[in-house]
């Protein structure tokens, strides 16, 4: 009897882990931007596509309505590539750009990502589009979030970088903010679309993240600085140095 109980198990287990899931998620990006974000789980084969299309909140009207803003020059969709495996580190492939109003600077990175260390609450739970969520908590890069997770789809996965949970992450945001928040709205299993997993993105600069970030840093400071040529003399503007976006600390910045 035990042992045809483990061994429905292994089939419900292999069964659960051999469908497509297709996940969408709204991101709210900033105080006032939000976006879609599509995840796609193939077996093991993981892609996640962000919308170019960006909508704005209308901060003239009282009630905050939402406004679409359509796709431009600078506007372009960004993907993230991955593998489910068991380690401590996960390979992520991603495109992004350093300066975003600059419609040719794409780039094609590498990130090696480690596992953040979660603290699982199970008796903290909520549904979300419709399955069974539980609550951990990590800190991401020297940001601080929290996250639910079904484990009802066992996927040790999520949108953007997050993974490493028994299950997949259908809310992750950054604490006692507003924004970095992506949330599940709609959760199909065993969807119709085709989907490129390896897409190639033969135009883009190929770079690691370490340099990436490098740039970005450098980019951030330039800016600052012309800021302050720009002031009329003796004026002063306080600036943060403080990177933009949920990823703070890199792992080579801590060792």
């Amino acid at each position: 009897m035990k042992n045809i109980f483990i061994l429905t198990l292994l089939i419900v287990y292999n069964f659960c882990l051999s469908q497509k899931i297709h996940v969408k998620y709204l991101h709210i990006r900033s105080e006032i931007a939000t976006l879609y974000e599509d995840l796609y789980i193939d077996e093991n084969k993981v892609l996640s596509r962000q919308d170019s299309l960006i909508q704005f909140k209308n901060l003239n009207s009282s009630d905050g309505n939402i406004t679409a803003f359509r796709p431009g020059k600078s506007t372009r969709a960004f993907y993230f590539i991955s593998t489910i495996n068991d380690e401590n580190k996960r390979d992520f492939f991603f495109t992004s750009a350093v300066n975003g109003n600059d419609p040719n600077d794409n780039y094609f990175l590498h990130d090696n990502v480690i596992r953040p260390v979660w603290i699982i609450d199970k008796k903290s739970t909520k549904k979300i589009a419709g399955y069974h969520c539980i609550k951990a908590t990590a800190n991401f890069r020297g940001s601080d979030i929290t996250a639910y997770f079904t484990e009802d789809l066992p996927y040790s996965v999520g949108p953007f970088k997050f993974f490493g949970l028994p299950g997949l992450i259908l809310d992750v945001r950054l604490d006692n903010k507003s924004f970095n928040i992506w949330r599940a709205e709609k959760v199909e299993l065993d969807y119709k679309e085709k989907i490129d997993f390896t897409p190639s993105f033969k135009q883009y600069q190929r770079i690691e993240m370490k340099k990436f970030i490098d740039l970005k840093d450098k980019l951030l400071l330039k800016n600052n600085k012309e800021v302050l040529n720009s002031l009329p003399s003796g004026a002063k503007i306080q600036y943060s140095s403080n990177r933009l976006g949920i990823e703070k600390v890199f792992e080579w910045e801590t060792k």
